[in-house]
């Protein structure tokens, strides 16, 4: 699923291939960038069968401004969003928007960023 989501993100022109994993962007990664962050399986409430796998996108931009940054929320909400992504299994998903979080500066990288919240529903397996 990670493969699948980092190619539709890396459709954005403004992040081009600036797409990483959690820990690998290195200590000064040229701006602005995105971190895809799996955070593993949940069971769906009410639902024995069901599963739910959530997923952030942590979205960095240099400290000038975050007018740059909501326009990288909003093309990451729109690539992402209730759009139907592939494995290379050919297992399809969608996965569904939930919220952003606040504002927030990255003191160690002195970057502006925001945090972009999706789930994945699925059958457990």
């Amino acid at each position: 699923m990670r493969k699948a989501i980092y190619t539709k993100l890396c459709e954005i022109v403004a992040l081009g291939s600036r797409v990483y994993q959690p820990f690998v962007a290195g200590e000064n990664p040229t701006t602005p960038y995105a971190v895809i962050k799996m955070l593993g399986e949940d069971p769906a409430l009410e639902n024995k069968h069901g599963s739910i796998w959530p997923f952030s996108i942590f979205i960095y931009v240099s400290p000038d401004s975050f007018v740059s940054l909501d326009t990288l929320v909003i093309a990451v909400k729109e690539k992402l969003n209730d759009v139907t992504l592939t494995t290379d299994d050919s297992e399809k998903f969608r996965p569904e928007y939930i919220k952003t979080l606040e504002d927030f500066h990255d003191d160690a990288r002195n970057l502006f960023s925001k945090r972009c919240d999706f789930d994945i529903g699925g059958a457990r397996k």
